[in-house]
């Protein structure tokens, strides 16, 4: 069985940036990932200091690493990248080592 990859993106929010406006604009994403060879799922979170966490499952590790690669040459993801305070994303691809429901 292959290994699934989930891709762990932590970052800040500009300041003034409206969330809802923000979460709007994360539809793009979604629509992205979802085009992309290997996407299972993707959720967004916001912790209690006011950082988010976006976390996308992924069939494998070559597909995260390759949708990765592709999500930096998407120029109609300019609008929702210009809500990130791009000082503090910080990006990681784990190999997910246990799953529960």
């Amino acid at each position: 069985m292959t290994q699934h990859a989930i891709e762990i993106v932590t970052f800040k929010l500009t300041e003034g940036t409206d969330e809802a406006t923000f979460l709007k604009a994360s539809e793009i994403v979604t629509k992205f990932a979802k085009s992309c060879d290997g996407f299972v799922k993707r959720q967004l979170s916001k912790a209690d200091d006011g950082s988010w966490m976006d976390y996308v499952e992924w069939a494998t590790l070559e597909d995260a690493k390759a949708a990765a690669a592709k999500f930096e040459q998407q120029s109609e993801l300019g609008p929702f990248m210009a809500y990130l305070d791009g000082s503090s994303i910080n990006l990681k691809h784990n190999a997910l080592m246990l799953n529960a429901s």
